[in-house]
């Protein structure tokens, strides 16, 4: 397969001696499988080639001799001619990203397996793991959610040290944990309604199997929150066209991000939900789309509409159609991969700064909030605004009747006049 991509003989030739020759085919057959470009794959695969030099100069002559410390050596001997590099491009990334990429497919093709870490007893392991497996169960919590936890109760943990092991646990007096959260509450970059969240639902499970002497949520100090305090933050119809009116539709990046903006501005879906939209979410026979369920909510079936179903067609034109992913949205470079809610997000964001809209907090929750005011001011029911949101409580979607401007204005007292 190293045929594919070069032609010159003397170059095959060296390619396919040393300890990574006769792996070289493979792997250029897995990089064209991920729909690398020409210019793509010859940079990965020429870093690897000057790498398999070295390790021939090194001595190493299998495979098994390999270990990822040899990466650093091998980039200062490369690399030591390079003397700038540009504001966003640094050829250390470059040429260490290429090298990652070949050991993680020696490991997946099971040439080379990395030595495993020697486990980190930590004192608290005996209750952080069977916790978070109680979350998983029996709660449901996602594994995002999981994650986020996992790092907050752990940090919390860390801080108690010792005294989180199994015999010293159960001996923690009320003062001591206060010391300490106050102390971690303090120096926590965290958010401190979801930290406080996260340790309070810890506290009551400790005291629920006797982990503790008796309940410590109640140390937590509250995180003042008034219901609905907050107004949504959307954007006027003119501010959107204006966004859109920044994405480039003519090339794949554009066509892709321009189908993500103009679904979540149709539908006000959260980013989360255009991250997981499939292609059998699409029903192009009946012009429908299926929106999955998220936090607990309800999977939703909406029309497709046609400025939706053109913009997912010029997108679709240009997607990758050998990708294994039924994910609608990809990666436009290689290697091809689903996106997440995270880039979602950083893409609207993007285009909200290029057209000069981007208010703090900015960014994909902002088109579901502008649909929703607008959907309000057009007069629709708050049930069917609630369905089309997927809200498990309608309670959830009142938030938005504060935007209302228009009823709102048909409520409001008279301003008293001075007597």
């Amino acid at each position: 397969m190293l045929e594919y991509w070069y032609k010159e003989k003397r170059t095959l030739v060296d390619f396919r001696r040393g300890p990574l020759g006769p792996h070289f085919d493979g792997f250029a057959a897995r990089l064209k499988a991920e729909d690398y470009s020409s210019d793509g794959a010859k940079t990965v695969l020429s870093k690897c080639c000057q790498f398999n030099a070295f390790l021939i100069e090194r001595g190493i002559a299998t495979c098994g001799q390999l270990t990822e410390s040899l990466i650093e050596p091998f980039l200062d001997v490369y690399l030591v001619h390079t003397r700038s590099a540009g504001t966003y491009y640094s050829p250390r990334i470059v040429a260490r990203g290429a090298l990652k990429r070949l050991f993680r497919y020696l490991v997946e093709t099971k040439v080379w397996q990395p030595p495993k870490p020697a486990r980190i007893r930590k004192p608290h392991d005996w209750m952080l793991h069977p916790y978070l497996q109680h979350l998983q169960d029996e709660c449901g919590f996602s594994a995002v959610t999981l994650q986020r936890v996992r790092a907050q109760v752990g940090s919390f943990l860390n801080a108690l040290g010792r005294a989180a092991a199994r015999h010293r646990f159960k001996t923690l007096r009320a003062e001591a944990v206060e010391n300490y959260l106050s102390r971690h509450l303090k120096a926590s970059p965290e958010n401190l309604t979801s930290l406080g969240g996260s340790l309070r639902r810890f506290f009551r499970y400790c005291a629920a199997r006797q982990y503790t002497r008796m309940d410590f949520s109640g140390l937590i100090p509250p995180v003042r929150r008034y219901r609905h305090a907050a107004l949504p933050k959307g954007m006027e119809d003119s501010a959107l066209e204006r966004v859109l009116g920044t994405v480039d539709r003519d090339t794949p990046n554009g066509a892709r991000d321009y189908a993500i903006m103009v679904l979540m501005m149709a539908y006000g879906l959260r980013g989360v939900s255009v991250a997981q939209l499939l292609l059998d979410d699409i029903d192009w026979q009946h012009a429908r789309i299926r929106i999955r369920a998220q936090k607990g909510g309800k999977e939703v079936v909406l029309p497709l509409m046609d400025a939706v179903g053109d913009a997912l067609i010029h997108y679709l034109r240009h997607r990758c159609n050998r990708s294994p992913f039924r994910e609608v949205f990809l990666t436009v470079k290689a290697p091809v991969r689903p996106l997440n809610s995270l880039v979602i997000s950083h893409v609207v964001r993007g285009y909200m700064r290029a057209a000069g809209m981007a208010p703090a907090g900015a960014g994909a929750r902002t088109l579901r909030h502008s649909w929703a005011i607008r959907a309000l001011a057009n007069d629709s029911p708050i049930k069917a605004i609630a369905d089309v949101l997927g809200h498990r409580y309608i309670d959830t979607t009142f938030i938005y009747a504060k935007a209302d401007l228009k009823t709102l204005r048909e409520v409001a007292m008279p301003w008293p006049e001075k007597g």
